[in-house]
């Protein structure tokens, strides 16, 4: 039996006993996601919720990228639209301009050729615009005068054109194949003879058109020889009394003078002519003394180069 109660102490509580280990909450609610099999996986709390944002500011961000790339290209393209049409405006004005239209026409360095020949060849003319002249094409068909050797064309603004042509020099004329030529100093052929072109010059003989076709280089050289001859008759022989008429080119490499016009025939056999051509002079003026008249002179003599034989008529 138990004894008697004791009295408790005035307004004390009772208090609980305390849980072993402290408080425990209780575990985080997890929603369960299935995978391939059915199982299903716990999936953390917001993720789905982020990644939504996720995708959000991406888009966002692109979007902007775009805007961003359209606004360039359209500034591009004004600014492109802008710069064609200000260059289309000032090829126009300077086009169409009364002030850069051809007032003066200036032409140097013709001889044989008139300044208005030498324009019309060209294709100038006054009036026409100074831009729109073609000055490669001017100097092309200018070139094409057999006369000129070299040409230019420019433009001073605003209304001049100036052309300078460099004029070829005949030396002799080359009988080829029984056609005439002209021919430069180099020996270079280059037009045919024709009414109003010097009369007045020696012939040089003996080069056949088959020539030509074969060694145009060879014949060039060959009557470039013969020019070397003329030069030195017209420094050191009589030119003055008895004035080149003919240098003829043999195929054994030989030549023959005729002079005067009396027409001398000097047979000059192979060169050097320098001495040939001194003993010339002397032997004319001996034959000037004796009031003779010489038909042939021989200083063909290869084995006595010093020996002059004299034909009279």
């Amino acid at each position: 039996m138990s004894g008697p109660r004791r009295a408790l102490p005035a307004n004390r509580r009772i208090l609980p006993s305390k849980a072993e280990g402290g408080v425990v909450d209780a575990p985080a609610e997890r929603v369960q996601h299935a995978n391939a099999e059915g199982e299903s996986k716990p999936r953390p709390k917001g993720t789905a919720l982020h990644a939504a944002k996720a995708r959000a500011n991406g888009a966002m961000d692109g979007l902007r990228s775009r805007l961003n790339a359209i606004r360039t290209a359209v500034g591009i393209v004004v600014v492109v639209a802008a710069s064609v049409a200000l260059a289309w405006g000032i090829r126009h004005h300077v086009m169409t301009s009364p002030r850069f239209a051809v007032k003066t026409i200036r032409v140097e360095g013709t001889s044989r050729r008139t300044p208005e020949q030498v324009v019309d060849t060209a294709g100038l003319h006054v009036g026409m615009n100074i831009f729109g002249t073609d000055l490669d094409n001017a100097r092309r068909r200018i070139l094409q005068d057999p006369w000129v050797e070299k040409a230019t064309v420019d433009r001073k603004l605003p209304s001049t054109l100036t052309v300078a042509v460099v004029e070829r020099e005949a030396s002799a004329v080359v009988d080829i194949g029984s056609e005439l030529y002209l021919c430069t100093e180099q020996g270079e052929p280059f037009k045919r003879l024709e009414a109003g072109d010097p009369s007045n010059l020696p012939v040089i003989t003996g080069i056949s058109g088959d020539d030509v076709s074969a060694n145009r280089k060879g014949v060039v050289a060959r009557i470039k020889a013969a020019l070397e001859l003329l030069n030195e008759y017209e420094r050191r022989g009589p030119s003055k009394e008895y004035p080149a008429q003919e240098v003829h080119l043999a195929d054994d490499g030989t030549m023959r003078m005729v002079v005067g016009r009396n027409a001398v025939s000097i047979e000059l056999g192979l060169p050097p002519y320098h001495k040939k051509v001194l003993r010339v002079a002397q032997v004319m003026a001996e034959v000037g003394r004796r009031k003779a008249d010489a038909s042939v002179l021989f200083l063909d003599n290869e084995a006595h180069p010093e020996r002059v034989v004299v034909r009279m008529r």
